[in-house]
């Protein structure tokens, strides 16, 4: 029987198929790696250019930094004593007691060295504002205080001095300003004050929780006098609205003792007055120490004052006031916006206050200062 033989042939021919194919596999291989390299030289090169596009930016931005330090120590250095010119009255002051003014403040502005302030023949830097309010304003910035007697009953100057410490931004004054009760509103809940029966202060705090239907302040409340004296700690909370016993925050608070000279009624007022808001819920908490005091009784659940309304909620304190008897015959608010009241005649409303923006420009001769607000 004969063998049939592998062909010699066709084993060359199938190592050729093996080799080209291998050859074929390994110049895909060669043109991906190029590939990779080129991609990856395109990021390199794109990152190289990111880095100097930065390193640029960099330069120029150091280059103002120098620029305005020197614009800064050149006023004040050069300018450290100023006279300013408000409206045809002239004050003289330093640069420290002007920056004194917090940011946003125009002063901070004006005087941090990215504006060129030009001074007139006299000497003096011009703001056209009235002036006869501005040695309040300078008193303010020097101590932070604002020394106006808490009696004081020159409301049309406290407005008027309000609407100038808006302007220059200076947040602050504005609160201090807001204590004095101009545009007050008696919330008048008691429909009666017992004299005749006591009210005993033993078991914790008496309390009050309410709300209103319009943006208020509230600057104090009345309090129910004594025969003897006691000293009240006062705190303001909002509490949460399907649980008067959940404290959301602290908005204000106030201290103060009173005696029989006092009267029949006092007032507490707070140190600030507290925002108050429509759809939320306040607790009035005050800890009373001292004789008993008289009592307010047939108290309306529901008052409207000043155009607002407030609803006073059911609650019992752990002293027994309520919504009907107790403490606090009265609140004492001021209505915020509105035509014609105090909010609109002051230029406020509730909620956070509002920054101004600041543009300082020179002109021949002065400075002209404007703000706006955002």
């Amino acid at each position: 029987m004969a063998l049939a033989l592998p062909s010699t042939s066709s084993g060359k021919n199938a190592a050729a198929g093996s080799m080209e194919e291998a050859l074929s596999k390994f110049s895909g291989g060669v043109a991906s790696f190029q590939g990779l390299i080129q991609d990856l030289y395109a990021a390199v090169e794109k990152e190289r250019q990111e880095i100097k596009k930065a390193k640029e930016d960099l330069e120029i931005e150091r280059k103002g930094f120098e620029e305005e330090t020197k614009r800064v120590h050149a006023v004040l250095n050069e300018s450290e004593q100023v006279t300013l010119n408000v409206g045809g009255y002239k004050f003289s002051t330093t640069v420290t007691t002007l920056r004194n003014a917090p940011e946003p403040s125009l002063f901070s502005a004006m005087f941090s060295g990215r504006h060129a302030l030009r001074k007139d023949d006299g000497g003096c830097i011009f703001i056209d504002r009235d002036g006869r309010h501005f040695h309040d304003i300078i008193n303010y910035l020097r101590d932070g205080q604002f020394n106006y007697p808490m009696d004081g009953t020159d409301y049309k100057y406290l407005l008027e001095l309000r609407a100038e410490a808006e302007y220059y931004g200076l947040s602050g004054l504005v609160t201090l300003i807001d204590r004095y009760p101009y545009g007050l509103v008696r919330v008048a809940r008691a429909a009666s004050l017992n004299t005749e029966d006591s009210w005993m202060y033993e078991d914790g705090q008496d309390e009050v929780v309410f709300c209103v239907d319009r943006a208020c302040q509230l600057l104090g409340v009345g309090l129910c006098g004594t025969e003897g004296s006691f000293t009240v700690e006062l705190e303001v909370y909002e509490v949460a609205g399907h649980d008067y016993s959940e404290e959301v925050a602290t908005l204000g608070s106030g201290a103060q003792s009173f005696t029989k000279a006092d009267g029949q009624l006092v007032r507490l007022f707070l140190d600030a007055p507290a925002e108050l808001l429509p759809g939320r819920y306040y607790m009035l908490s005050a800890l009373i120490k001292g004789t008993e005091s008289y009592c307010c009784e047939e108290c309306l659940e529901t008052v409207i004052a000043g155009g607002a309304k407030v609803t006073f909620q059911t609650w019992e304190s752990p002293n027994g006031t309520n919504e009907t008897r107790g403490q606090f015959p009265e609140l004492l608010m001021r209505v915020l916006g509105g035509k014609g009241g105090p909010g609109a005649a002051a230029g406020f409303s509730a909620g956070a206050a509002k920054e101004p923006l600041v543009a300082v420009a020179g002109a021949a001769g002065a400075v002209t200062i404007t703000t706006t607000t955002r």
